[in-house]
């Protein structure tokens, strides 16, 4: 995930001089998930989906609607990526972007808090922008990595750090009338399993239906994925939908058709196909890339019948009129997705197994 959000602003000016026509969009199918949130001038895009999505797999098992902390996954995938680039003498991959699979693990190492407990802000803060504490804990890495003797004050060090700019997180909380501490929370508030969640992608460099590292700077974890073909991808996620799943989405969003003020997200008359061939080639050139992470959550289609997916953004609720939503054609989503996160029932029998699933 590149720093996408930190030139957004940006991006919007250039897409008001490229002014696009209205669409108008009418929703098929929209699976139950929460409101849209705002991740702000932080590199946070892969916790704020990945969290909204799991809020939806806890609708969608029976729980009540709940308002998870996204920045307790981030200020632990610090903690994690510290330990990670000191074991790798420096050479691993240390910013702010990560991966859906980070929030899971960090489920099954230290637990989760509700947004009452943990809102990840410094106390007098109300705006997220990480750029300088990751460039105080990269430095601090770098420091450790040379060492090559890091020490046992490491983990200490890094948690001091991330303490004054995202505040100190509390031991125990109460809950609805009730206390927790971090793992009795995940324990019995989010009963979800990690086993049963699983990456998908779509590339022709790997054989299909093989299981790879997919080779992004913030997979820094090395976490390996699924590959299937085109076509299946997008029937996982018609199937995913259709039965009352939703998915963590990553992608690319660089194109000028991506116009989140409008509330979609189109390829242009000069974009390539949306072919296997050129979503190929596309990542080979570093054209497509995994800029930013979103929840699909469902299928909507414009006054011309065109099928597009809905997908919940983590950039607040007032730069549109759909609520911080918006809706992506299916050939931009067949071009531009990197990867998809889901439970493995979303999938078809038919596609798990030839994956082995």
């Amino acid at each position: 995930m590149k720093q996408i959000v930190l030139s957004f602003v940006m991006l919007f000016a250039i897409q008001f001089l490229f002014a696009q026509e209205e669409l108008v969009f009418t929703v098929i199918k929209e699976n139950p998930h929460t409101g849209a949130k705002n991740q702000q001038q932080a590199g946070t895009c892969w916790s704020f989906a990945t969290t909204s999505f799991v809020e939806s797999e806890l609708m969608r098992i029976g729980e009540k609607e709940m308002d998870l902390s996204e920045l307790f996954f981030v200020y632990y995938a610090y903690v994690m990526k510290m330990e990670n680039y000191i074991r790798l003498h420096g050479t691993a991959n240390f910013s702010q972007g990560g991966q859906a699979h980070e929030v899971f693990m960090i489920l099954d190492e230290y637990g989760a808090m509700p947004e009452s407990a943990f809102d990840g802000y410094a106390p007098g803060d109300d705006v997220y922008n990480h750029t300088e504490m990751e460039s105080v804990l990269h430095s601090m890495a770098k420091v450790y990595a040379k060492n090559k003797k890091p020490g046992k004050y490491w983990k200490d060090a890094t948690m001091a750090i991330l303490d004054i700019y995202m505040g100190i997180m509390p031991d125990k909380f109460n809950y609805k009338k009730a206390d927790y501490d971090a793992v009795s929370f995940r324990k019995e508030m989010v009963p979800l399993k990690s086993d049963d969640y699983v990456q998908i992608t779509s590339f022709t460099h790997h054989p299909f239906y093989s299981r790879f590292r997919l080779e992004i700077p913030d997979n820094w974890l090395g976490f390996p994925y699924y590959n299937v073909t085109l076509d299946e991808m997008m029937e996982i996620i018609d199937y995913a939908i259709e039965n009352g799943f939703t998915i963590a989405w990553d992608g690319d969003v660089s194109e000028e058709g991506f116009d989140h003020r409008a509330g979609y997200a189109i390829l242009g008359e000069d974009d390539p196909k949306p072919t296997q061939e050129n979503r190929q080639q596309l990542f080979d050139d570093f054209l497509s890339t995994d800029d930013h992470l979103m929840h699909l959550v469902g299928i909507s289609k414009d006054e011309d019948g065109n099928k597009y997916y809905i997908i919940k953004n983590s950039w607040g609720t007032k730069l549109n009129d759909y609520e911080g939503l918006l809706h992506m054609s299916e050939d931009y989503v067949k071009l531009k997705t990197i990867s998809l996160f889901l439970h493995k029932d979303a999938i078809p029998k038919e596609i798990r197994e030839k994956i082995g699933l």
